[in-house]
C-alpha cells in the first residue's frame, strides 16, 4: 500500500512536468521540450509483458526524439521480456524516505510568479541544462497552483514539493555548482521535514538515481531506502 501511495506521488507530479498517456498495461510520459531526460521520459506503472505495447512505446519515444526508458519495479518477467527485446539495464532509482523531525527549521523562500525566473536560472544552472530555461518558465507558470517552489535563502539551490497521498514529495532538487557542499541543500530538506510535521504527514519521500551517486550524501541526512526502480533502455 505504501508503494502505490509514493508511485501515485510520483506519477501526480510527474504528469505536471510531462504529457501522460494511458497505454495497455502501462504509463508513458513525455515531455518534448526536455527530451533526454529519464524522468520526465518514461514508461512506468507496467503491469504486463505486452510487445505491442512495447512497440507503441518505442515508437512514440522516437517521436518525442527520446530515448526508450522502462521502469521495472520489482518486475523480474518484465526485465527478462524487455532483454529479449533489445533493452539493457540503464540505471536504478532510489525511493527514499524520512520523517525525523531537525531541531530547526530553516528558512526557505516560497516561488511566486514573480521570481519563476529566479528558481528557474538555479535548475538550469544545477542540471547543466540552460537550453531548459524557457519551457521550465513555462512548466512553472502553468503549476504553481498544483506544486509549491522553493529556494533556499542563498539564492543557490531549489526543490519543488509535492503533497499527495499524505506525502510529501521532493523533486527537482538541486544546487549550482559554485555553490555546493555549503549546506542549501540540505537546508531545504530541513524546511520540507518540517513542513511534513506542521501538515501531520506520513513522511518526506524522494528519488535518486544510482548514477548520480548521491545515495551516500541522503543516507548521511538519515534517509532510509524503501524500495527501487531498475531502469531499461535501448
Amino acid at each position: 500500500m505504501m508503494i502505490q501511495k509514493i508511485e501515485s506521488n510520483d506519477n501526480g507530479f510527474t504528469e505536471i512536468w510531462s504529457n501522460q498517456r494511458q497505454l495497455e498495461c502501462g504509463t508513458l510520459f513525455l515531455n518534448p521540450s526536455l527530451s533526454d531526460d529519464l524522468f520526465f521520459n518514461k514508461l512506468t506503472n507496467v503491469t504486463c509483458t505486452s510487445e505491442k505495447m512495447i512497440d507503441e512505446s518505442v515508437e512514440r519515444f522516437q517521436k518525442n526524439h527520446s530515448a526508450p526508458c522502462v521502469y521495472s519495479l520489482n518486475y523480474p518477467e518484465l526485465e527478462d521480456f524487455l532483454k529479449s527485446n533489445g533493452f539493457v539495464y540503464h540505471d536504478t532509482q532510489q525511493v527514499l524516505k524520512k520523517k525525523t523531525l531537525p531541531t530547526k527549521k530553516p528558512n526557505a523562500i516560497k516561488v511566486t510568479r514573480d521570481t519563476i525566473s529566479l528558481w528557474t536560472k538555479i535548475f538550469c544552472e544545477a542540471y547543466d541544462c540552460q537550453e531548459w530555461a524557457e519551457p521550465v518558465s513555462s512548466i512553472l507558470k502553468n503549476s504553481i497552483s498544483l506544486t509549491e517552489y522553493y529556494i533556499d535563502e542563498s539564492r543557490s539551490s531549489c526543490m519543488a514539493l509535492y503533497e499527495k497521498n499524505s506525502i510529501l514529495g521532493l523533486y527537482c532538487l538541486g544546487t549550482m555548482p559554485s555553490r555546493r557542499k555549503q549546506g542549501s541543500a540540505s537546508s531545504l530538506i530541513d524546511f520540507a521535514l518540517h513542513e511534513v510535521h506542521s501538515r501531520n504527514l506520513e513522511f518526506l519521500m524522494l528519488e535518486t538515481y544510482e548514477r548520480d551517486n548521491l545515495a551516500k550524501f541522503y543516507s548521511n541526512l538519515g534517509f532510509e531506502g524503501i524500495y527501487q526502480k531498475k531502469i531499461f533502455t535501448i
